[in-house]
């Protein structure tokens, strides 16, 4: 699990490096689903890591298909053919050289390279130990196996779910494969789907997870985190969600957007433009976008250091391919400055250009333009003093940065859309293009990006430092939107000069997102660090309002907190003495409670001082069952496990208590159906509560308000609210309760009469009148406001946070039953911590 555009490619290069120095025969790299990052990926490869030697000294050191101009083009069955013969002479004792295979993640890719190499390769190498090691970048994409849609075709994507099959068939055993040993390695960020596929399926996660970490200015090597120091400072760390959602809040890198969107195309320009002219006066003796179109070079290497670093900004409007074209023609048409059929022209031929009515906006406008300057200097103190710089970024005289972008920013910047369009561009080009015997300028100097779903994985944008994002979505996705954030990578340098303009809505989702990503990314680094004790440990978590992800079919939601007002509903009905009477009668000593009383019936009892969470979870915990006892293997204990790990990971010198402790199984006897209603849980949820109110856990959020992340929450409002529960008794119109345990009670217990079914109570809190008047009586779930005189809230549902809680006893006898026994229910506050887990099914009660 690495970070989006942190690195991983570079991570996976060198594995791939160094396995290939340890002697490795095959190499497959799986290079995702879309035909631009396959091209990217190959290119990098042989730019990056490909050996440094002549074309035809390079095709003797080692055998490398598709050719880069094979990509793409031709007969799928013919891009990855190798001759036998070439085989085996590349593996002979003399020369040892390797094959690699980059292959698109796409089925008739996958079986034709599986074809290749069961009839011309394995035979090859089967007189001796062999190795084969697959690399599959972006391993959620494509390579995840959801068995609700396996035997059909995916109605969008075809035959996508059969491509984790075709993978694993890359090593099925053949007569020539008794000597074969393969790793398959799986890189992605955004993993959700991986460990939420089931454990079966062929690519699964089964033998590790690991974290890659991220530089930053905080973290040790020891014990492993996902960051690590970073000692040239912020120039040098990764910008992702956690420096634009968290940190960089006081510079101003997130920017809510309004409904018109000319006004926002407007701002996202100036702001991009302004960018790229501090951007070019910090590289002086550099060939601007402009002048840089007229130049030539002897060499790619000139070319490369005459010119200015890539600047580039994404507007992401929408997934339809139509609106991404309208976006670039209203750029291009700008003022009128061009007709749409003459823009149409301009986008077609690839020289796109913006009109010379930008600058004369910026002559019209000169303040509005001018203003971007000083907040690119208000962020750069700002981050300055976030990041313990030694000073701000230096800007340059606005005089300086005017005359930059009337010279070269504005006539050399392009628009480019990059969609899956025949007419549009394949992706973005930073390297320099090859004229008339001589080398030019890169492309993409200075490129406005107009895209969609394209652009949310795997490509990247060098120098982007504007996104106007303004793609909902109506069932959002963690995982998918994760990945649509561009912005994120190595951009300290420029960190200052970078914005993201989206809807409020928008940002927040995406702070959401980040702060259960970084929860998962706790629970993958829980489980490198404390193998043994955590191979159950990986949780993935939805949102309050978005799922974690949609690759995997009929996913439950698993909220921590039990509701507002959850009831065990769970008797000891058959049995002689109800081991919980003694709980209730300890719970109520001698001259420690008084009657409820509305408006003059006795409505039952109730202690006169209230207990803390963490007396009101050990009175719920003292319950016991006879035929209720999960035990700690069900997946109700490893969930509340895996969140007690990740508290603890906050504080560890202060770590509590475990949160869920249920009684242990008996030996000899089976754990019991794990239950919704499980009380152990409701105090496991109530510890939780006390242990947050100290710790800014990652991955929950609070319940009383949408899309409150409790990692920034103001702690010491939440301990001032921190609820206190009231311990009650509701009597009934039954006969006394009278076993033993109760004697020593200074009142008499009136028993419920309610019915009970296979061990439980046939209704829940009863006595519910919601249109009740000031003398009526409401219900049960109010008893406690009855005790302190309170009016009782006019709408059901939670209690408003910084109220208190309660729990109610209910000691039950119904005709025929021998000795009453005890159910009891919760009313929680709102204001708590929370979090939903994905699974795959849902807790069924049982």
């Amino acid at each position: 699990m690495g970070a989006v555009q942190s690195g991983k490619t570079g991570s996976m290069f060198g594995v791939a490096a160094k396995s290939l120095d340890a002697g490795v025969d095959v190499l497959v790299v799986l290079s995702g689903t879309r035909l631009s990052l396959w091209r990217q990926t190959l290119d990098r490869f042989q730019a990056q890591l490909d050996l440094p030697l002549t074309h035809a000294a390079r095709e003797r050191a080692r055998i490398l298909r598709p050719a880069a101009d094979q990509v793409g083009l031709g007969k799928v069955s013919r891009m990855y053919e190798v001759q036998p013969a070439r085989v085996r002479r590349a593996r002979h004792p003399s020369r040892r050289s390797p094959l690699v295979f980059f292959a698109l993640k796409q089925t008739d890719h996958l079986h034709a390279l599986a074809t290749s190499l069961r009839t011309n390769v394995f035979p090859q190498l089967s007189d001796a130990d062999f190795h084969m090691l697959v690399l599959d970048d972006e391993a959620d994409d494509g390579s995840v196996l959801d068995a609700a849609v396996e035997a059909s075709e995916d109605p969008v994507y075809g035959n996508l779910k059969q491509i984790p099959r075709s993978i694993a068939s890359l090593w099925r055993p053949t007569e020539h494969t008794n000597n074969m040993h393969t790793t398959y390695l799986a890189y992605t960020a955004t993993p959700q789907a991986n460990f939420l596929q089931d454990h079966h399926n062929p690519l699964a996660p089964r033998d590790f997870v690991m974290s890659l970490r991220t530089p930053a200015d905080v973290g040790e090597l020891v014990p492993r985190s996902s960051t690590y120091r970073e000692p040239q400072g912020l120039p040098r760390m990764y910008t992702g969600g956690e420096m634009f959602y968290r940190r960089g809040g006081a510079a101003g890198l997130c920017l809510p957007t309004e409904d018109d969107l000319s006004d926002e195309l407007i701002r996202g320009l100036r702001a991009f433009l302004v960018a790229g002219a501090v951007r070019f006066l910090a590289q002086p003796g550099k060939a601007g976008p402009s002048s840089a179109r007229a130049c030539t070079f002897s060499s790619r290497e000139e070319a490369t250091a005459a010119c200015i670093e890539p600047h580039s900004m994404l507007i992401h409007p929408a997934a339809a391919i139509a609106e991404h074209r309208q976006v670039a023609l209203d750029l291009l048409t700008w003022g009128g400055a061009r007709t749409p059929a003459e823009a149409a022209e301009i986008l077609k031929s690839g020289v796109a250009t913006l009109p010379h009515t930008v600058a004369q906006d910026l002559l019209a406008n000169e303040a509005q333009w001018q203003a971007w300057l000083d907040e690119f200097r208000s962020s750069a103190r700002a981050l300055a003093l976030e990041f313990a710089q030694p000073q701000p970024a230096v800007l340059p005289a606005w005089e300086d940065v005017r005359r930059a972008l009337l010279d070269e920013l504005i006539p050399g910047t392009r628009v480019s859309v990059v969609n899956s369009h025949p007419d549009s561009d394949d992706r973005p080009e930073y390297e320099p293009g090859v004229g008339d015997g001589t080398w030019l300028a890169p492309r993409d100097l200075c490129t406005i990006f107009v895209s969609g779903n394209v652009m949310s994985r795997g490509i990247t944008l060098e120098g982007l430092t504007t996104t106007l994002f303004l793609r909902g979505a109506s069932q959002p996705l963690a995982d998918t939107q994760m990945q649509m954030q561009r912005w994120f990578g190595f951009r300290g340098e420029y960190l200052h000069l970078c914005r993201l303009l989206a809807p409020a809505v928008q940002l927040r989702q995406f702070a959401s997102y980040h702060d259960t990503d970084e929860a998962l990314r706790q629970f993958v680094i829980g489980t490198m660090n404390h193998p043994k004790d955590n191979q159950s440990a990986l949780q993935v978590l939805h949102g309050r309002d978005f799922l974690a992800t949609g690759k995997i079919a009929n996913l439950g939601q698993f909220p921590l907190v039990p509701g507002p007002a959850p009831f065990v509903a769970l008797t000891n009905a058959h049995v002689d003495v109800d081991p919980n009477l003694s709980v209730v009668a300890g719970a109520f000593p001698p001259g420690t409670s008084v009657d409820v009383m509305h408006p003059s019936t006795v409505r039952g009892r109730i202690g006169t001082e209230p207990l803390s969470l963490l007396d009101a979870a050990a009175l719920l915990d003292s319950l016991s069952y006879t035929d209720y006892r999960p035990g700690t293997s069900s997946r109700i204990w490893r969930m509340w496990n895996n969140v007690h790990s990740r508290v603890c990971a906050h504080s560890p010198a202060a770590a509590p208590r475990p949160f869920y402790t249920p009684p242990e199984v008996p030996a000899g006897s089976s754990p019991s159906v794990e239950r919704a209603d499980c009380p152990y849980a409701i105090a496991a949820y109530l510890r939780l509560w006390d242990a947050c109110l100290t710790r800014h856990v990652r991955g929950l959020f609070s319940t009383d308000r949408t899309a409150a992340r409790w990692s920034m929450t103001d702690l010491a409002s939440k301990r001032q609210q921190q609820p206190r529960f009231w311990v009650g008794i509701r009597y009934g119109e039954g006969p006394p309760a009278e076993p033993t345990c109760l004697k020593k009670l200074d009142f008499t217990i009136r028993s419920t009469s309610r019915k009970v079914v296979d061990g439980q109570l046939d209704n829940a809190w009863g006595s519910r009148d919601p249109d009740a008047g000031p003398q009526g009586y409401r219900g049960d779930d109010f008893f406690d406001y009855y005790h302190r005189g309170e009016a009782v809230p006019s709408d059901g549902g939670w209690r408003s946070p910084g109220t208190d809680g309660q729990i109610l006893f209910f000691v039950n006898q119904e005709k025929g039953q021998t000795s009453p026994s005890v159910a009891v229910g919760v009313c929680i506050p709102s204001g708590g911590p929370d979090q939903i887990a994905a699974l795959t099914n849902t807790l069924e009660s049982s």
